[in-house]
């Protein structure tokens, strides 16, 4: 319910915005941008919700990021946008009159060169842009277990060490500087939220 009523508000500020050719702006030249965010879904999460077992308890982080941009002029912006997510598995093997743990976990991190380009809104508070960044994908997974029959494991590694992303994205602010940032995606979180602070 809580996704509906976030994806209705960012489609609900777009059509009633409209986009029109006015000198006022909520971004020129100069200005640098913070976009601290949470996304979702947790893709990782899901898929290995989807193969465990009722006694696999799985959890998870993310996609969680930050986003820093600085306007090279108006309608040009350039940045780096940090993204992260994980998630991890534990199950608890209590047969034979002892107890072991078990937990694995996936952690993921990409770090892209990003550049927007921003439209003209119709509110000076209102920061419509597309935006595309390309940059590193890291995988690590990791195991740990109390059981002497185990071992505790560690590698990295991915199948395409490279990653994109292609995004549309909105800014609102409340006050001169402070305001809240939602991007629909692909690449990264399908959907995220966050806070806006610029300088």
């Amino acid at each position: 319910m809580k996704k509906i009523i976030l994806l209705s508000f960012g489609i609900s500020l777009f059509v009633f915005s409209g986009i029109h050719n006015i000198k006022a702006q909520a971004v020129e030249k100069g200005t640098i941008i913070i976009d601290p965010y949470y996304g979702f879904p947790n893709l990782g999460k899901s898929f290995a919700e989807g193969l465990s077992s009722s006694d696999v308890t799985v959890k998870g982080v993310g996609p969680a990021g930050m986003r820093v941009e600085y306007l090279l002029a108006d309608r040009f912006g350039v940045g780096v946008d940090f993204i992260y997510n994980s998630f991890t598995g534990t199950y608890t093997d209590t047969s034979n009159g002892t107890t072991y743990d078990y937990e694995a976990k996936m952690a993921r991190t990409r770090v892209h060169v990003r550049f927007n380009y921003h439209l003209k809104a119709s509110s000076e508070n209102l920061d419509l842009y597309f935006g595309m960044g390309a940059g590193t994908n890291g995988r690590t997974w990791s195991s740990t277990t109390n059981d002497p029959a185990g071992s505790d494991e560690n590698t990295s590694g991915t199948l395409l060490p490279f990653s994109a992303r292609l995004a549309f994205g909105m800014r609102y602010y409340f006050t001169e500087n402070i305001g809240i940032n939602s991007e629909i995606a692909i690449g990264g979180p399908l959907m995220s939220v966050g806070l806006s602070v610029k300088f």
